[in-house]
């Protein structure tokens, strides 16, 4: 049987990376962001000190990291994927990311907004993650406006927005109370607050 191909360095790098965001994961939800050290999340990691900042030059910068690549990027993807579908299939879309996301992402996102509380960089992180989310919805809304030869009915930017504001509210409310609103709510009530944009006669 042949031996196992070696790792190159970029690949190590890369491996090590990904288990050191992992950790900080887990370490920010436990803990909170002023809570975790930067040797909870090496250990937590299975790596030392010295592998930490080889990868990352602070804290901030791994939680920032984080919420990029892992958090910031899984809400997008709905926003991306959202070209062309019924509000019915968007809020289904929406339901299933959030299925595959376990808690640990609602708890990140909590953190966020206490932590943007107290610093004014995270909050102008937070801020560009929900204006490139906007972004990204609006010109979908254009692009299926323009596609039917219709003009949206409202600012395509507020319409986005209210997708946001009803995908992270469901959430929320969902994490604190999950027995009074399901992921099976989500296609439902997105079909019922948006589905008469989408009926607008040209």
């Amino acid at each position: 049987m042949p031996a196992p191909a070696r790792l190159t360095r970029a690949e190590r790098r890369a491996e090590t990376r990904a288990a050191l965001l992992d950790a900080a994961a887990r370490v920010f939800v436990e803990r909170g962001f002023a809570g975790a050290s930067i040797e909870a999340i090496a250990a937590e990691a299975g790596y030392t000190r010295g592998a930490f900042y080889s990868n990352f030059s602070s804290k901030n910068e791994l939680f920032v990291a984080l919420l990029q690549e892992r958090g910031f990027e899984m809400a997008r993807s709905v926003a991306r994927e959202s070209a062309g579908l019924t509000p019915s299939e968007v809020g289904a879309r929406a339901a299933a990311v959030h299925a595959d996301a376990a808690d640990w992402m609602t708890r990140l996102f909590l953190e966020v907004l206490a932590h943007a509380g107290r610093d004014p960089d995270t909050r102008r992180l937070a801020a560009a993650f929900w204006s490139g989310t906007r972004e990204i919805g609006a010109e979908q809304v254009r692009r299926g406006y323009a596609a039917a030869g219709d003009e949206p009915p409202a600012d395509p930017s507020e319409i986005a927005s209210a997708f946001i504001a009803l995908d992270v509210g469901l959430e929320l409310q969902r994490y604190v109370d999950p027995d009074a609103v399901s992921l099976d709510a989500y296609p439902r009530l997105f079909e019922l607050l948006f589905g008469p944009l989408y009926r607008e006669p040209s």
